[in-house]
């Protein structure tokens, strides 16, 4: 069997399997699988099969030839540094998926286009309050991030990644020409007022940081980018007149954090460090009130965490819907038909997650091996 050496990788790395895992699972040597990926072996059919069956990947999938170069100009991701390539490379993958599937869905739909920015800023400060200016904002509290997102062309999913350490993640990618801003909530960002952040950080790096590959620049100017995202991300959910104002000489007082989380719909965390910028508490009682919040292990979960909902893309599942709903769309033929215009057969789980759908609505007829 003829395997595409590459997309054999990208499924591995998609399922975070070792090339020595992946071996044993086959029943080859790891030295073949490494030539398989290098496209210097081929695999019998009874191997073939062990290798579609251990990864769980569409038959089409290995065994077709990329017909376009799907352009990246890097991923940002918001993530603790000890995050490990392996943690990462799964995002890769989905953010492809989501290029693919954006790009098939725009033959029958009409998406919000993307708000350009073309401006230059002197901090994150300037920027937050350009976009907030620009997109009608005024410096009201922000309900919704991603459906914010989503309304300004932004394509936006949910990656069920599985890893501890990626909050997030986000960059340009391209198919036949058209280009996306693809933004990725990990499923661990497991409350609301995380996901706001996370959201406004990687809104941070659309505006500030176009034209700029993540992947090429040293770690200390990754670094900087990551905090100009954080400032940006601070300052566009709280702005300062406005926020100042609502701490009002409650500035000490955790309790009025909680409550505030429902005017601002953002993290007590992120409002107590916005107050220390502002320099509307001191630097000793920052101190105690970090204090208080590691005593009371409110770092992960806070108190009324649980009182807002996750928030859900609508964009895709809304896209999906009015396409089957007006019979344009089977859903079962959905990664056949995406396999058809670019060559590149997607799990059906994958299909899932990104759209926001259940998997059952994907059941069908399985994918066969394209006839050469």
């Amino acid at each position: 069997m003829k395997i595409n050496g590459t997309r054999l990788k990208e499924a591995r790395y998609f399922r975070k399997m070792t090339i020595t895992e992946l071996a044993e699972q086959i029943g080859v040597t790891k030295q073949m699988v490494s030539r398989y990926e290098r496209n210097t072996g081929e695999p019998s059919l009874e191997t073939f099969q062990k290798i579609v069956g251990a990864l769980k990947f569409p038959t089409n999938f290995f065994v077709e030839d990329d017909i376009y170069n799907i352009e990246s100009k890097g991923t940002f991701y918001r993530s603790r540094l000890t995050a490990t390539q392996t943690e990462k490379k799964p995002s890769e993958f989905y953010q492809k998926a989501a290029c693919y599937i954006r790009d098939y869905f725009e033959n029958n739909i009409e998406f919000p286009k993307l708000s350009e920015i073309h401006q230059s800023f002197n901090n994150p400060a300037e920027a937050a309050n350009y976009i907030r200016k620009k997109w009608g904002l005024g410096n009201k509290p922000i309900p919704n991030m991603m459906r914010l997102l989503e309304e300004h062309g932004m394509v936006v999913y949910i990656a069920e990644n599985d890893s501890t350490k990626v909050n997030a993640h986000s960059g340009w990618i391209g198919v036949n020409h058209h280009m996306y801003f693809i933004v990725a909530l990990d499923s661990n960002s497991n409350t609301f007022f995380n996901q706001q952040f996370s959201l406004a950080h990687e809104l941070g790096h659309y505006v500030l940081h176009a034209g700029l590959n993540p992947q090429i620049v040293d770690k200390e100017e990754y670094r900087k980018m990551e905090q100009e995202a954080e400032e940006f991300a601070s300052n566009f959910l709280l702005p300062t007149k406005e926020f100042s104002e609502s701490v009002s000489t409650y500035a000490t007082d955790l309790d009025h954090y909680i409550a505030l989380k429902f005017k601002w719909y953002t993290s007590m965390n992120a409002m107590v460090v916005r107050a220390r910028n502002l320099r509307l508490i001191d630097a000793d009682n920052y101190l105690r009130l970090q204090k208080r919040i590691s005593y009371h292990k409110w770092r992960k979960s806070e108190p009324a965490d649980n009182k807002k909902r996750l928030m859900k893309p609508e964009a895709f599942k809304e896209a999906f819907d009015l396409l089957v709903n007006n019979n344009l769309l089977d859903p079962s033929l959905l990664s056949e038909n995406i396999d058809m215009e670019y060559h590149v057969s997607l799990p059906n789980e994958v299909l899932s997650h990104i759209i926001g759908v259940d998997l059952s609505k994907f059941k069908g007829k399985v994918v066969k091996l394209r006839q050469k």
